[in-house]
């Protein structure tokens, strides 16, 4: 049954990597810079589904008083990768995107504006006081998982209703953060199986 907000069930024609490849947790690979961002044949469906949930949802966007800065970061490095995409538009105040709309590059609205151009959800974790914390966000498309319920708290809080997130693995994982370097991202997936193809699936408040 698809959610009132959605308007039809929105699939990609192919994935772009091997699911059925399992990886040791946590599973974290080297990122080819280059492909950072993947488009894809949903593009338009997503970012309309990704527009109305902007302009309807308060749910989708979180931006700590203190982070401004590195969301402005954000949306600068985004607009540096899309003029180098031949389907986009990159001018001083806007862009035209693929399927032809028109974005306002809006600083002040940092994280409104990239999930505006590109079908993935950001998150940025910050350090503070030897904690990483989810400090920001853009989250249309969540899996299973409710924004506001994780807004400045750290990794193992986020992961705490993980069953596979034991203490050996937040080590792990966070000796992977704590090594992170500028010029050199790191990824990693997760397979999750739906029967709902509603894209915006976070869990309901108890």
């Amino acid at each position: 049954m698809l959610s009132a907000k959605m308007r039809k069930a929105i699939f990609q024609n192919s994935i772009p990597y091997d699911w059925q490849k399992v990886k040791k947790l946590p599973g974290v690979m080297p990122l080819n810079p280059h492909e950072w961002i993947i488009f894809d044949d949903a593009y338009s469906d997503q970012m309309a589904e990704r527009e109305n949930l902007l302009e309807n949802n308060n749910d989708v966007i979180v931006l700590d008083n203190n982070s401004q800065a590195v969301a402005r970061e954000l949306l600068t490095i985004l607009l540096q990768f899309l003029r180098k995409v031949d389907d986009f538009d990159v001018s001083e105040k806007q862009v035209i995107t693929r399927d032809k709309r028109t974005v306002k590059i809006d600083y002040e609205k940092p994280l409104m504006t990239c999930g505006l151009l590109v079908q993935n959800d950001f998150c940025l974790m910050e350090k503070r006081k030897g904690q990483h914390l989810l400090s920001a966000a853009v989250l249309c498309f969540p899996a299973n998982w409710r924004l506001l319920e994780k807004f400045m708290k750290p990794l193992f809080s986020i992961h705490k209703n993980v069953p596979e997130y034991s203490s050996e693995i937040e080590k792990r994982v966070n000796r992977i953060f704590d090594g992170i370097r500028v010029g050199q991202p790191m990824w990693r997936f997760n397979l999750l199986e739906y029967s709902d193809p509603t894209l915006y699936q976070p869990y309901r408040l108890s």
